[in-house]
């Protein structure tokens, strides 16, 4: 039996905010504890996603890979997810992920997560909004840092 304290932690994280007591105790049996040093990635870009992870601890950049150098994308706090690809069935990472300080994290394997939501369609569903929202989040993200990368310098006003 998940203790009600646990319960009311894994709502603080905005991923499972809206599931519902019962499909949080469907959920959080399947998690493992995972620890990160500062400085290790936590997985490539293009890597196969084997975990959804949820940051209890830490600091994660999220990066690209351009030309052999590290662009980061965004940096990650406890309270938020990464590896949502392992909710898809294409599984593979769009980001390398980095621990910029020790980082610990509830990580759900893939398959099982997936399994889960296929056979609780209501859980799967939710947990997917909340997806859609945090891909959607990054997708802009990514694209306000291209803009102001890329963004040509005004010319100099003449007098």
């Amino acid at each position: 039996m998940i203790p009600e304290q646990f319960l009311e932690m894994a709502r603080a994280y905005r991923l499972l905010a809206e599931l519902e007591p019962q499909q949080l105790r469907k959920l959080l049996p399947l998690a493992e504890d995972k620890q990160f040093a500062a400085g290790q990635i936590i997985f490539q870009e293009g890597d196969k996603s084997s975990f959804l992870h949820l940051i209890v601890s830490g600091e994660v950049a999220l990066e690209m890979v351009i030309d052999g150098e590290k662009v980061r994308v965004q940096t990650l706090h406890a309270g938020e997810a990464m590896g949502w690809s392992a909710l898809t069935t294409d599984c593979h990472t769009h980001f390398q992920a980095r621990a910029i300080s020790p980082v610990s994290s509830v990580a759900f394997p893939s398959e099982r997560i997936r399994a889960a939501c296929e056979a609780d369609p209501e859980m799967g569903y939710a947990l997917m909004k909340r997806l859609l929202e945090l891909v959607t989040e990054r997708l802009d993200k990514t694209r306000m840092q291209l803009v102001s990368q890329h963004r040509a310098p005004e010319p100099a006003r003449q007098r």
